[in-house]
């Protein structure tokens, strides 16, 4: 099996077409490159009859072949020794990692040739975890300074996450009870849990996130990360599936016969089911939850009566406006209207009159106005319409609109009613107080001088 793999390898690297650059190919001819991995991530770097195997170093044999790189690997411990050979520059490549914030700081990175999600490993009796939350308050082990420990760490630092020194060790904490789950990318969860045959462990979930694998090389060898983009372009989809059967059937094919695979098979379609059964599930849960919450924000924000916005929403609507227009010197203009002789309508008609015509004055407002405009119900039958980005003049010509659209409107029950408005602009040195002062000045001097009419304060 070997020599036909060397066989494949060397015929690829035949017709491979990787077109260097000149600085490339002599940066190539001029270095023997040190690659470094540990032996404690099956499948992608293990030991086996003393030699170190795997999906990583298929790739990087495919890589040196392709690039005909000259070059030695040697075997540490643990990753974290590892990753200080490639910060002190002891060695010059990592076959296979991820690339994180940490790591970035000593080390360059070449584009993914492979990318698998990261899973979740539980015991048996667990459920099907279908959102990172359910794993608050639980402790999770992660490989120490494995790629899955500093995605984690950096996505969801709330998490009480455990370092170990590898990922076997993470999935004996599991299955002895001492820990609730185990992350780390498909691959190395599915073939430690078969070779070292924790039967009471499975993979309950996925996290929100992908492991790409990459290169990762010393941080003053650029043109070395440019060179292995160019082989891993030229890498073909045949290649890639060829590593990826090696593997596949290694992790998932041994020593399973035909009445165990049936039984795995049965069991699998009994978990696409309850998987299937959970997300319609999910679905209604999730559709029933927004309908309950769009009604929580309607009555948090909407008048009841009116259906525009209540007084609290509209104060928050003139503080945002009004800091916007701080902020970019933009134009802003509020309008304040009152229903003249509102009292008397209540006391002729009663107040089931009187609350019909604020339902139909807010909505002879709302058509008469822009859809950017702001209308809410500021109190008893005064109304404030706020206008982003409109001077004064504009303000005034909207005033008049509303005026006039009232005047020839046939109130139910009563016929014709008149409002008063007051108009002011906002100023960059005001604040809403001063602001809603000198609006209310317009509006009182407007009732106050005859009603029916428009006052335009602009001090």
């Amino acid at each position: 099996m070997r020599i036909i793999w060397v066989l494949v390898l060397v015929v690829t690297s035949l017709f491979a077409q990787v077109d260097l650059t000149p600085k490339e190919k002599l940066f190539i001819k001029n270095h023997l490159f040190h690659c470094v991995v540990t032996p404690n991530w099956a499948p992608f770097n293990m030991l086996k009859d003393d030699k170190i195997e795997g999906i990583a170093i298929d790739y990087w044999k495919l890589i040196k072949h392709k690039l005909n790189l000259k070059s030695n690997c040697k075997i540490l411990p643990s990753w974290t020794l590892v990753l200080e050979d490639i910060k002190n520059k002891n060695s010059d490549i990592v076959p296979a990692t991820a690339k994180t914030p940490d790591k970035q700081n000593f080390a360059l990175f070449t584009k993914p040739y492979a990318t698998y999600p990261i899973v979740i490993a539980t015991r048996n009796n667990i459920g099907f975890i279908n959102s990172m939350a359910q794993l608050e308050n639980r402790k999770i082990v992660v490989g120490k300074n494995y790629s899955a420990a500093e995605i984690l760490k950096k996505h969801f630092p709330n998490l009480n996450i455990i370092e170990v020194k590898d990922i076997k060790t993470a999935l004996d904490y599991v299955s002895r009870g001492k820990a609730f789950a185990a992350i780390d990318n498909l691959p190395v969860i599915a073939y430690n849990i078969n070779k070292y045959q924790f039967a009471n462990l499975k993979i309950s979930g996925k996290a929100p996130f992908d492991f790409k694998v990459r290169f990762m090389v010393r941080n003053d060898y650029p043109l070395l990360v440019s060179a292995i983009n160019k082989a891993i372009d030229s890498i073909t989809p045949e290649e890639k599936e060829r590593i990826f059967k090696k593997w596949v059937y290694v992790v998932y094919q041994t020593g399973i016969d035909t009445k165990k695979l049936l039984t795995i098979a049965f069991i699998a379609i009994g978990l696409i089911l309850i998987l299937i059964a959970l997300v319609i599930y999910q679905f209604f849960e999730i559709k029933k939850r927004r309908k309950f919450e769009t009604q929580l924000i309607k009555t948090a924000t909407i008048d009841s009566l009116t259906g525009i916005f209540n007084r609290k929403h509209i104060d928050y609507m003139l503080q945002k406006e009004v800091e916007e227009a701080k902020r970019y010197a933009n134009s802003l203009s509020i309008i304040f209207c009152d229903i003249d002789h509102f009292k008397d309508i209540n006391d002729k008609f009663g107040h089931k009159v009187g609350d019909i015509v604020l339902e139909e004055l807010a909505k002879i407002m709302k058509q008469n106005i822009r859809k950017s405009d702001i209308i809410g119900r500021w109190g008893g039958e005064e109304f404030l319409i706020i206008l982003p980005h409109t001077p004064l003049n504009e303000a005034l010509r909207v005033a008049e609109k509303l005026q006039s659209a009232i005047r020839n409107y046939e109130f139910p029950k009563i016929g014709k009613i008149t409002c008063s408005f007051g108009v002011t602009e906002f100023k960059s040195e005001d604040s809403i107080y001063r602001l809603m002062i000198r609006v209310d000045q317009a509006l009182y001097e407007a009732k106050n001088t005859g009603r029916d009419k428009i006052v335009v304060k602009k001090d």
